[in-house]
């Protein structure tokens, strides 16, 4: 019982499960790191890897599997480049606070136009100023070292990152369709009934959002003959709200449980069979996108 309100409060939290899927594939992958530096113990851990903790939890919003990676590498490059700069004038009072003062700067022009920039400039002032400096010497081969040894972790840690499953990406996709179908079923419920009341759709825009993020092709093009499928059907179900076009309660009805036996089917990851000639009062182009979902997703249940 505890379990099931447990479930239920975090559906409710996280409608598409995106935040728990990334704060799993954060957890795989610093869990990875802490076992490579158990088992070689590289050198330069002390800056490293602060820099790599906060570029891996900077990801971690993302429900894009290669946006992910696009900020993680972004990211470190700009506090390696951060580090170093703040490290050559260390010992130098006032020229540390101009540089740091012009990447600040720098990083909130940058931030003006790519958001990115500006949300990340004071982590990396902070890193500067919290890291453990470098033992130079006058040996500025300990730059090439440093940097060296960065692109060797990067590349381990975005290894570990496509290793980790991309099927979860899949359900947070699926889980925002069932939402969005039975947003859906609700609508042409309340239409049936004469009612014209009711909140626009809000999951089709997250279902699109989510669908951006995608990185299998063969399931994005699917994904995305879904989300034309929901628009026409939405598009209609306004149409009918604003008095367009005549309600035929009887056929929103039929449609209606044609959906609500879809979304069971994506809750069970089952195909579905229907007979979609059926619904005889509805538009040709509405029965070709209910036809449409349910072809698609008997093609891409599996892969859920």
């Amino acid at each position: 019982m505890s379990i099931s309100k447990l479930s239920d409060a975090l559906n409710k939290y996280d409608q598409y499960g995106i935040i728990r899927v990334n704060t799993f594939h954060t957890l795989y992958v610093f869990i990875c790191i802490f076992l490579v530096n158990f088992m070689f113990g590289p050198p330069y851990i002390n800056q490293l890897l602060p820099i790599f903790g906060m570029g891996i939890i900077a990801a971690a919003a993302s429900p894009s599997h290669v946006r992910k990676q696009q900020i993680v590498v972004l990211f470190i490059v700009i506090a390696i480049i951060w580090y170093i700069c703040v490290n050559l004038v260390v010992n130098h009072n006032l020229a540390t606070v101009i540089v740091n003062g012009f990447l600040l700067s720098l990083l909130y022009w940058l931030g003006r136009k790519i958001q990115f920039f500006a949300a990340i400039a004071l982590i990396c002032y902070l890193l500067g100023l919290i890291l453990p400096p470098l033992n130079v010497s006058g040996n500025f081969d300990v730059y090439y070292n440093l940097i060296v040894m960065c692109i060797i972790y990067l590349i381990v840690i975005i290894a570990f990152m496509n290793l980790f499953p991309r099927v979860y990406y899949n359900r947070i996709w699926a889980r925002a369709f069932y939402l969005c179908l039975h947003e859906l079923v609700t609508i042409q419920r309340t239409l049936a009934a004469g009612e014209t009341n009711f909140a626009n759709s809000k999951h089709l825009i997250g279902l699109y959002r989510i669908t951006s993020g995608l990185t299998q092709k063969e399931f994005t093009f699917s994904a995305r003959r879904v989300n034309i499928s929901l628009l026409h059907i939405s598009s209609y179900m306004t149409a009918l709200r604003t008095q367009i076009l005549p309600i035929n309660s009887q056929a929103l009805l039929q449609s209606a449980d044609i959906c609500e036996q879809l979304c069971q089917k994506i809750t069970l990851s089952e195909s579905i069979q229907a007979d979609y000639l059926a619904i005889a009062d509805l538009p040709d182009g509405i029965k070709f996108s209910l036809q449409q979902l349910i072809i698609v997703w008997n093609k891409i249940c599996l892969k859920i």
